[in-house]
């Protein structure tokens, strides 16, 4: 089967999840648009499938087999209840990917709609995207593996049980932030040092790729690469004293665990 895709906010997930689309062959024949600002349908990729610009949700979504959800989770009750109007809305498939917001609040709000969660990352939009899919039972095994090949189009997937999803955003959503911010960290600091910014920001970035992928390919664990790296009375050793002393790990947690809080928050708003 062919879907007819509307995608309703063409962000910049959206944007990628469509990049997929147009460099795959996943099964979608036509890609409906629907977005309160105009500019957000530029720099969309071309490719085989065509595009409709819809003047409303209540267009996008009559043209389509399958909705993807792609609105700031404070959004999500005033979009339901738009196509909750649209006649025959609770046939179709809808793929949220709003931090927070569960199938059942999607579904209820659809008169029982088929519904299945996603959480897709800024990575997607270099192809190179973690997408945590929400194993739903209720959903044909025919439109679950549709939604999987759409966000594998752009990167990898990862399923897991819907009791885990908010607590997995610190994880795969919103670490990527962490990341740059330990990237522009080591960038700062090396600035201060006095070297030169010539070729530096691309170095930093090549070593954060070639560790992560010796990590990911490697038989060793990540304190077993740590203890190669970190000779002892070495320089390795005093720079990972000072993050200890800082409590870096602690850190983390904690940010990971206001994520999860904030996912909370989030699918409590009506």
């Amino acid at each position: 089967m062919n879907y007819r895709l509307a995608v309703i906010g063409v962000g910049n997930m959206a944007k990628a999840v469509i990049s997929g689309i147009q460099k795959s062959d996943v099964c979608v024949s036509e890609i409906f648009l629907f977005d309160k600002n105009e500019s957000q349908y530029e720099d969309l990729c071309e490719g085989r499938c065509s595009y409709v610009r819809c003047n409303s949700i209540y267009s996008a979504v009559e043209s389509s087999d399958c909705v993807l959800l792609s609105v700031k989770p404070q959004n999500y009750a005033d979009v339901l209840k738009e196509i909750s109007a649209v006649n025959g809305h609770d046939t179709k498939l809808y793929i949220t990917i709003g931090a927070g917001i569960a199938v059942k609040t999607v579904s209820d709000a659809l008169n029982t709609a088929d519904v299945v969660r996603v959480l897709p990352n800024i990575p997607m939009t270099i192809e190179k995207g973690v997408s945590v899919i929400c194993r739903n039972n209720n959903v044909s095994s025919d439109d679950f593996n549709f939604v999987c090949s759409l966000f594998n189009a752009a990167g990898s997937t990862l399923l897991i049980d819907e009791n885990e999803m908010n607590r997995i955003i610190g994880v795969t959503s919103s670490s990527p932030a962490y990341v740059f911010k330990f990237i522009d960290s080591i960038y700062k600091g090396a600035l201060m040092q006095g070297l030169s910014s010539e070729g530096l920001m691309d170095a930093i970035c090549d070593v954060f790729i070639g560790s992560a992928l010796l990590l990911k390919n490697s038989t060793e664990t990540a304190e077993e690469l740590i203890a190669r790296v970190a000779s002892k009375g070495g320089t390795t050793e005093q720079a990972l004293k000072k993050l200890d002393e800082s409590n870096v790990c602690g850190i983390i947690a904690k940010a990971m665990i206001a994520c999860t809080q904030r996912a909370e928050e989030l699918g409590q708003t009506k």
